[in-house]
């Protein structure tokens, strides 16, 4: 697998294309992206329109492939006769051409070592040698998993349920707007800070507020002062009541996981990330990289009142250059290095046909 901005691709062919697919525990269907979709010249006659739920505010009106489609990866080959095609790059990035949930492996047990980025999948648990590995029983509803976590969100409050095992979602521990409102998050938490896109997934725009907990917990492993948000979402995903939040890749990527998914059990292990701390951003804004279509990056949300919110970037603007450096030279491997030591941005961004120059400081939002 290739793990990327706290996702997990599989490299393979849609229909004897070379893509990179999401794996994505909290969706069932195989997705395919539109502008994949329409660079690869698939040929289908046998297309209708569906509305397309997840998270954000409203449902995504897509096109719906009723034409044979098949997705292959080493020794393994899926069939589907049914294929949304959805926008999704502007919400994850030109590294995207699809999206592969978790019904396709219910016949397997699999294997996920974020560290080495590999994937294996066993015919049987009896295959693997457990012995360092803690067996967590999840709870299977309409074939989505749920682990029991429970939230110390500070020294007086503590949160314990089930969080919906989220591995599409590249994010910690999202609390859903039904939890916030349940357990009075607004008025129990001091420091917090609003972060805000018109690309929160599927559903388009979403509102949340990131804060540090003080832990995680699931069984008797604990990570601490763990960075996680709780949604503004009324409607989507985050808005639901049937299960505390989402369980993502940023908190997952600490474990070497097995998923067995014909008993529902979950088995972790801490890897070498395990006691890694967790940042604020610095840079109070997000960006997904289009420089393979749209050769920029382009600004999808902001931290308020960060120095990136205070400044005159606006979601949509095309970043050409930072720093003096043309962003379609900076290699994905690269940025975490190039990022450390910036203490302020120079960004060259194309707004409506016009260049602009915006500068400002780095500091963390917290």
């Amino acid at each position: 697998m290739i793990y990327r901005d706290c996702h997990i691709y599989i490299k393979g062919l849609t229909n004897g294309t070379e893509s990179h697919i999401v794996f994505d525990t909290g969706a069932d269907n195989f997705y395919v992206d539109s502008t994949f979709y329409s660079n690869s010249k698939f040929s289908h006659s046998k297309v209708v329109n569906a509305l397309l739920p997840g998270a954000g505010i409203t449902k995504q009106s897509v096109p719906l492939i009723m034409d044979p489609f098949d997705f292959s990866f080493y020794d393994y080959s899926y069939h589907v006769t049914m294929v949304p095609v959805m926008q999704l790059k502007p919400i994850v990035g030109d590294f995207a051409d699809g999206i592969i949930g978790g019904n396709f492996f219910v016949q397997s047990v699999m294997k996920i070592d974020y560290v080495n980025e590999q994937i294996t999948l066993y015919p049987s648990i009896n295959s693997i040698d457990l012995s360092d590995y803690l067996k967590i029983k999840m709870r299977k509803s309409q074939n989505r998993f749920f682990v029991p976590i429970s939230i110390q969100i500070n020294n007086s409050l503590t949160i314990t349920g089930e969080a919906l095992l989220d591995l599409g979602s590249g994010s910690e521990v999202s609390l859903t707007c039904s939890t916030a409102e349940n357990h009075h998050l607004h008025q129990k938490i001091d420091s917090k800070t609003m972060f805000y896109t018109k690309y929160g997934g599927v559903g388009g725009e979403s509102a949340e507020y990131v804060f540090r907990s003080k832990a995680v917990i699931i069984e008797n492993l604990q990570l601490n002062d763990v960075t996680m948000s709780y949604s503004l979402d009324k409607a989507g995903a985050l808005a639901s009541d049937k299960h505390i939040g989402l369980l993502g890749n940023a908190v997952m990527d600490h474990f070497d996981i097995i998923i067995n998914f014909t008993n529902n059990d979950l088995y972790l292990k801490p890897n070498k990330n395990f006691d890694n701390p967790y940042h604020f951003s610095r840079l109070g804004f997000n960006f997904v990289d289009r420089t393979e279509t749209l050769q920029s990056w382009i600004v999808t949300g902001f931290f308020k009142d960060s120095n990136a919110d205070l400044s005159e970037l606006k979601i949509d603007d095309k970043i050409i250059a930072i720093n003096g450096i043309v962003v379609t030279e900076l290699p994905y491997e690269k940025r975490r290095e190039f990022w450390k030591d910036l203490e302020e941005v120079e960004l060259i961004i194309q707004r409506q046909n016009k260049t602009k120059v915006i500068k400002f400081p780095l500091k963390s939002i917290q």
